[in-house]
């Protein structure tokens, strides 16, 4: 069970399972060097460059690409991670021009891949397509661009097969999706497509071919901007979802699929809300039903400071099949994922403590509730079994292990600092890892069991830290620092699949687990005990005592009246205060007098949070009337208007004059409405509107 490590000098593969009680005194890239002294086995050392995005496993995990100065190389897993294959670069560096590989995707049976190339103007053709099937290793196939591409992370792959690799997709800005065959070529009548699902080992199966396309089709979606295949449905059918953004001026963004063997026009349509900015799409395992997550920069209820999402449920079982699962009313989508063998999805809806849920694939409902928490994080493990919903980025990093079979949580960890998180293929272990640039200090990696128990930590530390130029400051040392890039496992697939589902082998409890999730007041409560011990009567002061801390926040806030001196334990080392009946060693002058004056500020600081409060209540209740006068003054001219009308002939009223007077009925009722009442009175007492 291998995994990798990018780091800034090299991709280093671990296997996992190889843990030895030696210490020894290499480097963690070399020895595999663990924060509690033991070695983790590393397997291989590849060349990378320094950055998290120049890699690629295979779908099975075969091979390992990863980019360098000159192209990219591709390496065997499985004969040792030996160097098979090196893709150059087709741009060339010219006056200066950094250029070369930036990401790289396999196709999913291992037959292509594909490499991104930093864009430039004068080298706009940087996506390739390379061969990969036996006898015809290396040849590039085709070439397009993902203009304006630099580095990072890919804003969208231009390039995608089906999952039996049966028809590959352009993405052709301006014309649309292109249909092509698998190997980009369109063969002639008497040629017979040769290659295998397996590059690199001979195969006579049929099935392994790719079913030949003749015809280059196109998907009539001009301003396209992202798209996603499902897999082939249980009636044969292969859908592709299109995201098609808001024209300015013009149509809102909608979400368009197509049945790729008719596809002249969309099988399903679905307009989105106004100013969304992006839409991501996800397909089920069994290719029938979509999910479609819109964004929107602006939360037009105020309620969220990161925006607002709408998240729609779109089926291929009937036309116009498709619902809004949830919008801005129910709050921000923080994640959702399907489940990888079954059609029903998790979701995290709402601001934290959010709400987590499950919902049916087949209909888009929800059909149970698992907590509220503070969690933003959904993993699913390969089998559907074990889900971890963590808290993560900006939360502190806690992690529940839900077991889906019983819809209970086997155990609740923290692992602090997790950026990325990942299942292992056999299902029962989690890789948690601190990267950079997100966290430029603390680079680690931490294998936990579903369980609970941790397997082993590896600290990605440099071995001098020096300073950046001149500066020595403790910010030129963090620079420094930044190791870790990224993390992940070996895939498994066909061939190479040793794993199989397992249940959940923990001692269980004598009392019955609870079903869902971890309550959110429970789980506060439990960090708050656990954060120190409280003495009997919460008593102490500052140290030992555990508990007079709070006590001093209490009486900082106003909350409890400020003892006289003598009258307060410190807590030195044991049970002292005047609730254990022994006395407690007196309080300086000066202590007291530093606590009153906090207390002051404190009590002073509520007093203006109150002033402040009245002032605005103030400025909202004029404007209020300040709205309603407003309002009366254009009803009342708009009537006057009216009355001018009237005293015109009968044939000279216009029909936009008739329109008028038929609302004038309307009009004066609005009018006795506004000044129905008691006019508000800005200067009258607080309490007359609901203070």
């Amino acid at each position: 069970m291998e995994f990798l490590a990018v780091t800034k000098d090299r991709i280093v593969i671990y296997d996992a399972l190889s843990i030895t009680a030696e210490a020894p005194d290499d480097a963690w890239y070399e020895q595999g060097l663990t924060a509690d002294g033991n070695q983790v086995k590393v397997v291989a050392t590849v060349p990378s460059p320094p950055n998290a995005f120049g890699h690629a496993w295979s779908a099975d995990g075969s091979f390992l690409a990863s980019a360098t100065d000159d192209g990219a190389g591709v390496y065997d897993a499985n004969k040792g991670y030996k160097q098979v294959l090196v893709i150059p670069k087709v741009a060339p560096d010219v006056g200066g021009r950094s250029g070369g590989v930036r990401q790289i995707r396999f196709s999913p049976k291992n037959n292509f891949i594909v490499t991104y190339e930093k864009w430039d103007p004068l080298y706009p053709t940087n996506v390739h397509v390379w061969d990969l099937r036996k006898g015809k290793e290396g040849n590039k196939l085709h070439s397009c661009t993902l203009k304006g591409y630099t580095s990072g992370a890919l804003p969208v792959e231009i390039i995608k097969w089906t999952p039996d690799e049966s028809a590959c997709f352009e993405l052709a800005p301006g014309q649309g999706v292109i249909l092509r065959p698998a190997d980009l070529q369109v063969p002639s009548e008497d040629k017979k497509e040769e290659g295998g699902a397996n590059w690199g080992e001979d195969s006579d199966e049929e099935d392994d071919k790719p079913a030949a396309v003749v015809e280059v089709t196109v998907l009539p979606e001009k301003g396209c901007a992202n798209y996603q295949i499902g897999k082939k449905n249980s009636k044969g059918q292969t859908f592709v979802a299109c995201y098609i953004p808001e024209v300015p001026g013009g149509m809102v963004a909608r979400v368009a699929v197509y049945d790729i063997a008719n596809p002249k026009k969309p099988f399903q349509e679905v307009h989105m809300p106004a100013k969304v900015k992006g839409v991501d799409l996800s397909w089920n395992c069994e290719g029938s039903e979509c999910l479609a997550l819109a964004s929107c920069d602006v939360d037009e209820t105020n309620s969220s400071y990161f925006g607002t999402t709408f998240l729609y449920w779109i089926s291929t079982e009937g036309k116009g099949k498709f619902i809004q699962v949830c919008g801005s009313k129910e709050g921000l989508v923080q994640d959702l994922q399907w489940s990888p063998v079954k059609n029903e999805f998790m979701a995290i809806v709402g601001s934290l403590p959010a709400v987590v849920a499950l919902y049916d694939g087949k209909t888009g409902k929800q059909t149970s509730v698992l907590g509220t928490t503070r969690r933003n994080t959904l993993k699913w493990n390969r089998f559907g079994r074990f889900v971890a919903v963590g808290g993560f980025g900006a939360l502190p990093g806690d992690i529940d292990f839900f077991d889906r079979s019983c819809e209970e949580t086997v155990c609740s960890l923290r692992a602090a600092l997790t950026v990325l998180a990942d299942w292992a293929p056999d299902g029962q272990h989690l890789l948690c890892s601190t990267i950079c640039p997100r966290m430029n200090e603390g680079n680690q990696c931490t294998i936990f069991r579903y369980s609970g128990t941790k397997l082993f930590q590896i600290e990605f530390r440099p071995q001098v830290v020096e300073g950046r130029h001149a500066d020595t400051g403790g910010g030129a040392r963090t620079k420094t620092q930044a190791i870790l890039y990224h993390t992940s496992w070996r895939p498994c697939g066909p061939g190479n699949d040793k794993y199989e589902d397992q249940p959940d082998d923990t001692t269980k409890p004598m009392t019955k687990r609870k079903k869902g999730l971890p309550d959110n007041n429970e789980m506060m409560k439990k960090t708050a005990e656990a954060a120190g011990y409280r003495p009997k009567g919460d008593a102490g002061y500052g140290g030992g005592g555990g508990g007079g801390g709070n006590l001093i926040a209490a009486m900082m806030r106003g909350e409890v009246q400020l003892p006289d001196a003598g009258k307060i334990g410190r807590g030195d080392g044991g049970a002292t205060g005047w609730e254990t009946g022994v006395e407690a060693k007196p309080l300086e002058d000066w202590e007291i007098k530093q606590m009153q004056r906090a207390a002051k500020k404190e009590a002073d600081k509520r007093e203006q949070t109150a002033k402040d409060d009245e002032k605005e209540l103030l400025r909202s209740v004029e404007k209020s009337v300040k709205d309603k006068e407003k309002k009366i003054k254009e009803l009342k001219k708009a009537l006057a208007d009216m009355e001018v009308i009237k005293e015109k002939e009968w044939d000279e009223l216009t029909e936009e004059d008739e329109a008028l007077l038929e609302g004038e009925c309307d009009l004066r009722a609005q009018i006795m409405e506004l000044e129905k009442g008691k006019d508000l009175d800005p200067g009258a007492p607080l309490a007359l509107y609901g203070k």
